[in-house]
C-alpha cells in the first residue's frame, strides 16, 4: 500500500463492509488503503444530432441532455481488474460540471450500469441500459456551473464480480422526459472512478513451533505443555503494510472462554491440564483483518517426566584430576531415561552459556548419544534434563567431569610467503610421542616428539589470515589438538639497532634499519618517512638491504617498506614506528602576569641518555649550570620587551647539545597590586587601594579606568601622576553584590607616549551574614511558630570571610545589643532568645572582624505564635 492511515479493524473479512460516499461532496477517507484511479478501457459520448456517428474514446467534456443543436449521452467503460480480491473500503465515479445552459433550471440527471461501449456505439445503437444506479437533481444551489457528482460504486462492483465480470460501463444522461429541454442541458468533464482498496493479509502453515509439532485434527492432535508456541505465516499482497498476526484459541468444550494473543505463547494459564484446545490465527494489517486460518487442535499437558536422566561417558567418566581424553578429542555421552516413555526427548547444554541442544532418544524412555568435543583443558560440566512430547521439561541433572591438559601449544616464526617458516610444539603429557600440524586443512605434517617437544617447518603460499591446526599423538592415538590463527604477510621485516626499543634515537644521530625478505625474488625496496619522499634501495645477494637514516628532526616516526620483485609487484607495506629525542632540551617558561623585576619561573629537560646538566644564558648573560637531565629555575628581567633566554644540555663527554632558545617578552604596562581591609582581596562595601607602578621609562602619568566587569556601567577614565618613587595609589570603594574590582591602566611619558594597558582584576568577598530564624514570619497568624516563653536559637552564619570574623551583635527590636562569639567549629553560631510576646518582631545582626569593623546590619523580620510555655 502506498499510503495508510490507522483504521478499525474488522473481526472478520465476511463482516466488512463499504464507505457510501455522498454525492455532492468530495470522498475523504476515514480508512487507509491504496489510493488510485480504474483505468478507462473504453468511453464514447452519443449524439442525436449525428445518430450513426460513433465517437470512440474522445477527447474533452461531454454533453448531458440537449444544447441548440444536439442532445448528449456518455457511456464510459472501466477495468475493475485492480479491485479483484482487494477488501474496498471507497470506489466513487465522479464528474463535475463545466457548462449550465440556465442555473435556474433543476436537471434530472441519471446514471445507468449498461452493456460495454464499443467501436460501433452511436445515438442509435447505444449500450443497453441494464441498471438506474443513482438519479441527481442538479441545477438549484449554491454551486452552478461547477456541482460534483459522486457516486458510491461499491455495491455495483461487488455485483459485478460475484456476476463474473472483470469490467463495468456506466451511462450519465439526463431523465427521458425532460432530455430534450435544452434549459436543463449540461457539459460535464470526463468521468473518472476513484478508489481506496486494500488486500487483507491472510495466513498458512499454522502449526506448533514447540514442541514441533503438526496442526493436528479433533481426532488426532499433539500434546503441548506451558513453554508451548504455535506458528503461523502471514502474507500480504501489498508491499511495506508489515501485517501482524494475531491468535485465537479456546477449550474445545468451552467455546465462549476464546482468547485473543499477539503473542505465539499462548496463556494456559487456568487450563487444565488434559483440556483439548483449538486455536488458529489471522492476518491484520492497519486497514482490515484477514480471514482466520484453519483451525487446530493441541490436548494441554503440564506434567513434567518424573524420572531424571542417568548421565555416563567412557571416555570422559569422571571429575577427578588429571582427567581423561583432552582438547579436541571427542567423547561420547549417554543419555538413558531409565525406561520412563514418558521421555521423548533430552535438552541439554555444555553451561559455558553454549546454545540450548535437543535430542531424540532410539525410542520413548530409551537413550540418547551425542559427541562432544572440549576445546580447552580443565573441569566441564554438561547439563541435562528430560522431555516429554509436551515440551514439559523435568529437572536439570548436572555432569561433571575432568578433560587431561594435552593439547600441544604451538609457537611460530612467520617469515613470509614462499619462505620456510618454523613451527615448535610442546605439550604437558608426559605419554606424547609425536607431534602433527596442518594449515588451513591441508595435508598433516608429522614430527617426533623429544623431551614433550617437536621442531617442523612451514611454506605459507599466500598472505592471509591462516589456521594451523597442532595435534599431540601417543603412538597413533590424537590425544590433544589446539588450533591457532595468525596473519601471514610478505611485508619485509624491519629492524635497527638504533631506532628499535629500547634504544633512544636522537635528532641528528645516524643510524641504519635492517630489511629483511618476507617473499622469494626481492631485488630492491622502497621506504619512507611520512614525508612524502619515497627512496629505493637495491637489496643485497640475500635479499636484504641496510640503508642509513639520520633523523632530521625529533617526535614520532612512521618508517613505511615495501619489498619489490624482479617484475615490480611490491609487497604488503610494513610499518614501524618510534620516537625520535629531541637534540635540544625542552624549555618551559611561565611568564603570566609577570613584570619587570619579577621572578619567572623556568623548567627544562633534555630526554637524551648522555644528559648530566642544564646549561641556560639569560638576556646575554653568563652561563649557569645545574647538574641533571631537568632543572627549575627563576630568572628576572630588567626590562621591556624582549629577553632571549638560551638554554643547552650538558652531555657527558662535556659538550654542548644544540641550543634552544626561549623569548620571554614582557610589556610596559604598569604593575598593579591591590590592598583590601584583610588582603590583596576586595570586601563588597568596603574601599580597596590600587597601587601602580611605572615600567615604562620617563612615565609621568598614570591613565585608568576602575569598576566592576559585572556591572555593565560604563567606567570613566582618569589619570594620576607618578610619584617620585614610580609609584601611584587610588582607591575603589567596592559596590555591594559585585563579585570584582578591575582596574585597566597604562603610563604616558613626557613626550605623549603610551605604554602597553596592562588589566589587573580583584576578587571582592561577601561580609554579609546569614541567618537561620525559627519563627518564620510569612507564616499565617495562627499558624506562627513557638509562643512568649518558649525558648528558641537563631542560627548565624556566612558564605565568606570566616577566617577574619570574630563575633556576632545582634539585638530584638529596640532590645540591647547582644554578642556572641564566632564558633569556627560549627555550621552556624547559636544565639539563645527566649520571645516575651507573640507577634511580629524583627532581629538585627552583624558580624565584627578582626579589624574591629563590621558587616553591614542585617535586618530579619520574624513572628512569634501563641502557644503556651509549659508550666
Amino acid at each position: 500500500m502506498r499510503h495508510t492511515f490507522r483504521a478499525l479493524l474488522s473481526a472478520a473479512v465476511a463482516a466488512l463492509s463499504a464507505t457510501t460516499v455522498l454525492a455532492g461532496l468530495p470522498a475523504t477517507p476515514a480508512q487507509a488503503a491504496t489510493y488510485d484511479s480504474l483505468p478507462l478501457s473504453a468511453w464514447s459520448y452519443t449524439d442525436r444530432a449525428q445518430p450513426t456517428t460513433p465517437s470512440p474514446n474522445p477527447a474533452g467534456d461531454f454533453l448531458i441532455g440537449s444544447s441548440e443543436e444536439h442532445t448528449g449521452r456518455a457511456y464510459f467503460t472501466f477495468d475493475l481488474t485492480p479491485l479483484k480480491g482487494q477488501v474496498l473500503h471507497r470506489v466513487t465515479f465522479y464528474t463535475s460540471e463545466r457548462t449550465v445552459n440556465d442555473c435556474s433550471r433543476v436537471a434530472p440527471i441519471e446514471v445507468w450500469r449498461t452493456r460495454k461501449v464499443t467501436e460501433t456505439t452511436t445515438w442509435q445503437n447505444p449500450p443497453k441500459e441494464l441498471e438506474l444506479l443513482a438519479e441527481r437533481s442538479y441545477g438549484k444551489g449554491v454551486i452552478c456551473p461547477g456541482a460534483y457528482l459522486g457516486i458510491d460504486m461499491i455495491p455495483a462492483i461487488q455485483a459485478a464480480f460475484a456476476r463474473g465480470e472483470k469490467k463495468l460501463t456506466i451511462e450519465v444522461r439526463i431523465n427521458a422526459t425532460a432530455e430534450g429541454d435544452t434549459g436543463v442541458g449540461r457539459t460535464m468533464t470526463q468521468a473518472k472512478m476513484s478508489y481506496a482498496a486494500n488486500h487483507a493479509p491472510r495466513v498458512s502453515e499454522l502449526k506448533l513451533k514447540y514442541p514441533d509439532a503438526g496442526c493436528g485434527k479433533p481426532e488426532k492432535h499433539p500434546t503441548a505443555g506451558n513453554w508451548m508456541r504455535v506458528q503461523a505465516t502471514v502474507t500480504d499482497a501489498d508491499p511495506n503494510d508489515h501485517p501482524q498476526i494475531v491468535y485465537a484459541y479456546w477449550p474445545v468444550n468451552r467455546p465462549d472462554q476464546r482468547k485473543e494473543s499477539s503473542s505465539p505463547s499462548l496463556g494456559l494459564s487456568g487450563v487444565e491440564d488434559g483440556t483439548v484446545v483449538a486455536w488458529t490465527a489471522q492476518g491484520r494489517d492497519y486497514d482490515d483483518a484477514g480471514p482466520w486460518g484453519r483451525t487446530c487442535y493441541f490436548t494441554v499437558d503440564t506434567v513434567a517426566p518424573a524420572t531424571s536422566p542417568v548421565v555416563s561417558s567412557k571416555k570422559y567418566p569422571s571429575e577427578d584430576y588429571p582427567g581423561t581424553g583432552g582438547p579436541g578429542v571427542p567423547g561420547t555421552f549417554v543419555f538413558d531415561a531409565a525406561g520412563d516413555v514418558d521421555t521423548v526427548g533430552f535438552d541439554w547444554t555444555l553451561m559455558d552459556n553454549s546454545l540450548l541442544q535437543s535430542v531424540t532418544p532410539n525410542h520413548p524412555g530409551g537413550r540418547a548419544k551425542v559427541t562432544i568435543t572440549p576445546a580447552t583443558w580443565g573441569p566441564g560440566r554438561l547439563k541435562v534434563a528430560a522431555r516429554d512430547a509436551a515440551g514439559n521439561r523435568g529437572p536439570w541433572v548436572e555432569y561433571r567431569y575432568q578433560v587431561r591438559n594435552t593439547a600441544p601449544f604451538a609457537e611460530i616464526e612467520m617469515n613470509g610467503v614462499g619462505l620456510t617458516s618454523h613451527i615448535t610444539l610442546t605439550s604437558q603429557a608426559a605419554d606424547v610421542t609425536a607431534f602433527g600440524y596442518t594449515v588451513d586443512g591441508g595435508p598433516e605434517t608429522r614430527v617426533p616428539a623429544v623431551d614433550r617437544q617437536g621442531k617442523g617447518d612451514l611454506v605459507f603460499t599466500s598472505t592471509g589470515y591462516k589456521t594451523v591446526l597442532s595435534r599431540a599423538y601417543a603412538g597413533n592415538r590424537m590425544i590433544g589438538s589446539n588450533s591457532v590463527q595468525l596473519y601471514v604477510t610478505d611485508a619485509p621485516k624491519v629492524t635497527s639497532a638504533e631506532f628499535d626499543w629500547p634504544s633512544d634515537p636522537v635528532e641528528g644521530v645516524a643510524g641504519s634499519f635492517t630489511f629483511t625478505p618476507r617473499t622469494t625474488g626481492v631485488v630492491s625496496y622502497l621506504y619512507d618517512f611520512g614525508d612524502g619522499v619515497q627512496h629505493s634501495i637495491d637489496a643485497g645477494p640475500d635479499g636484504t638491504a641496510v640503508p642509513a637514516w639520520t633523523p632530521p628532526k625529533s617526535g614520532y616516526i612512521t618508517i613505511t617498506v615495501y619489498s619489490v620483485d624482479g617484475s615490480g609487484n611490491r609487497s604488503l607495506p610494513a610499518r614501524k614506528s618510534f620516537s625520535v629525542i629531541s637534540a635540544r632540551p625542552t624549555v618551559n617558561v611561565n611568564a603570566i602576569g609577570a613584570h619587570v623585576g619579577d621572578p619567572i619561573s623556568v623548567m627544562v629537560w633534555s630526554y637524551r641518555p648522555n644528559a648530566v646538566g642544564i646549561v641556560y644564558s639569560f638576556d646575554g648573560g653568563p652561563q649557569q649550570t645545574i647538574d641533571g637531565s631537568q632543572a627549575y629555575f627563576d630568572v628576572v628581567a630588567t626590562h621591556p620587551g624582549d629577553s632571549v633566554l638560551t638554554v643547552w644540555a650538558k652531555l657527558d663527554d662535556g659538550t654542548l647539545s644544540p641550543p634552544a632558545e626561549e623569548i620571554i617578552h614582557l610589556d610596559d604596562a604598569p604593575k598593579v597590586t591591590a590592598q583590601g581591609p584583610f588582603g590583596a582581596e576586595a570586601v563588597f562595601g568596603r574601599p580597596v587601594s590600587f597601587t601602580f607602578t611605572a615600567i615604562q621609562a620617563g612615565a609621568t602619568t598614570f591613565r585608568y579606568t576602575v569598576g566592576s566587569v559585572y556591572d555593565g556601567a560604563e567606567h570613566l577614565q582618569r589619570t594620576v601622576p607618578v610619584g617620585p618613587d614610580g609609584t601611584a595609589t587610588i582607591s575603589y570603594d567596592v559596590p555591594d553584590g559585585w563579585g570584582d574590582g578591575t582596574v585597566d591602566v597604562a603610563s604616558l611619558a613626557a613626550d605623549g607616549t603610551v605604554s602597553d594597558t596592562g588589566a589587573f582584576s580583584v576578587p571582592a568577598r561577601n561580609p554579609n551574614v546569614e541567618v537561620f530564624n525559627p519563627w518564620p514570619a510569612d507564616l499565617p497568624p495562627g499558624d506562627a511558630m513557638g509562643g512568649p516563653g518558649i525558648p528558641g536559637q537563631f542560627g548565624f552564619f556566612a558564605w565568606d570571610l570566616n577566617e577574619v570574623t570574630t563575633k556576632f551583635l545582634w539585638s530584638v527590636d529596640d532590645g540591647p545589643v547582644q554578642e556572641v562569639l564566632y564558633d569556627p567549629w560549627s555550621w552556624e553560631t547559636v544565639a539563645s532568645y527566649t520571645p516575651d510576646r507573640a507577634g511580629d518582631h524583627t532581629l538585627h545582626v552583624q558580624r565584627e572582624f578582626t579589624d574591629g569593623s563590621r558587616s553591614p546590619l542585617v535586618a530579619v523580620p520574624f513572628r512569634v505564635g501563641n502557644e503556651v510555655a509549659p508550666a
